[in-house]
């Protein structure tokens, strides 16, 4: 099961695959920084609470991920819908 979609995700066109990867670069890099914002939040009692701009930005890092990762296997679908239209 695992093997037949690691082949499906391997076929996807290269434009695909480079939304999904940069995507998820993306999603690591806003996720890291919520993450290092909470940390920074817990470990000096200031006024301002940051814990709310930390969740936000992990928040959003996973939303963006999953829409980046649905559009690029849309991108991919219509592209080989076409292609094989074509033939």
């Amino acid at each position: 099961m695992v093997d037949k979609i690691v082949k499906s995700l391997n076929a996807v066109n290269p434009f695909s695959k480079n939304i999904i990867i940069i995507s998820s670069y993306l999603a690591l890099f806003l996720g890291m920084i919520g993450m290092l914002i909470i940390g920074y939040n817990s470990f000096t009692y200031q006024e301002v609470d940051t814990y709310t701009l930390g969740s936000s930005m992990i928040y959003t890092g996973a939303v963006l991920f999953a829409q980046m990762v649905i559009g690029g296997l849309i991108i991919d679908f219509f592209n080989t819908l076409m292609h094989n239209h074509d033939d």
